[in-house]
């Protein structure tokens, strides 16, 4: 196989085909826009994360202002098929100035969205679609919100601690690689923080999940985000202590050993299944999903 054949063949590896056009319909479109960011500046605030301040020109730049928020970024538009996407939080939003910024967990090897990352240079435009809102955690008086996340919900944290009610009681237990990307957040008062170190291959160690099944305290909400078999395990406990479905909010970005390609596979398949059974994306449990 050639160099172009070997590429190609990554290239449709990548791409998620979408027969029907279903991801462009009205119910998955609903308050989304699809628009240019043009890249401003990448830099690396610390050992594993790059990101990427850019701009945009938004028609609803209230929707972008929203914490933890995430966005559908097209790194990679071969010609003939469908560009290929992922998925990540916008850390930080300014409506004055448009201005964007994302962070990336860097790793090493190829993938459609690092060697997009590699190549881009300020002035670089990619299209993107959003802004989707993502779970928030619970305050309940009388509980105390724990918060868990590894590398990859970092970026969500800030957003979400910026936002904490004064006073509010919480514990946060994050698993980094790198000890500067927790101490730099910014955690409030009333909130007790917790760094575990990531010793290990991210997404096999357990840590989290052994973490919050030390705590037996049923008076708590839940907010969770990392690896989805840890993420299921996390809200099994969550189950097991009692607590309702609606202080449960937990979701797995992503899948040790499993494309981002083969989720969103899996996710528009399930989907499609929804809309043929009349129902639409509102009624999508990704907190129940099994792939």
């Amino acid at each position: 196989m050639t160099g172009y054949e070997a590429k190609m063949a990554a290239d449709k590896r990548d791409s998620v085909e979408d027969r029907n056009d279903t991801l462009s319909k009205a119910d998955h479109m609903r308050g989304l826009e699809r628009l240019q960011m043009q890249v401003r500046t990448i830099t690396r605030p610390n050992a594993i994360m790059l990101r990427v301040t850019g701009t945009i020109q938004s028609q609803d730049t209230a929707a972008w202002a929203v914490p933890n928020v995430a966005v559908r970024l097209e790194v990679a538009s071969p010609e003939g098929i469908r560009p290929t996407s992922r998925v990540y939080t916008i850390r930080r939003f300014n409506a004055a100035s448009g201005t964007v910024v994302i962070d990336f967990v860097d790793h090493d090897g190829s993938s459609p969205a690092m060697d997009w990352l590699r190549a881009a240079q300020p002035g670089a435009r990619i299209w993107l679609t959003g802004p989707r809102p993502h779970f928030l955690p619970a305050h309940l008086s009388g509980h105390r919100a724990v918060v868990l996340a590894d590398d990859t919900a970092i970026p969500a944290l800030e957003p979400i601690l910026a936002i904490w009610p004064a006073g509010a009681p919480g514990l946060l237990i994050v698993e980094t690689a790198d000890p500067a990307a927790f101490t730099a957040l910014n955690i409030p008062a009333g909130v007790e923080a917790r760094m575990i170190p990531l010793q290990g291959a991210a997404g096999t160690t357990g840590t989290l999940a052994a973490a919050f099944a030390a705590i037996t305290d049923p008076q708590i909400t839940l907010w969770a985000a990392g690896e989805r078999a840890e993420m299921r395990t996390i809200r099994q406990h969550a189950q097991a202590l009692g607590l309702p479905r609606d202080l449960i909010r937990v979701e797995g970005y992503w899948k040790h050993g499993v494309s981002s390609s083969e989720i969103d596979r899996a996710r528009l398949a399930h989907y499609e299944k929804l809309r043929a059974a009349g129902g639409g994306l509102i009624d999508i449990d990704f907190a129940e999903e099994t792939f």
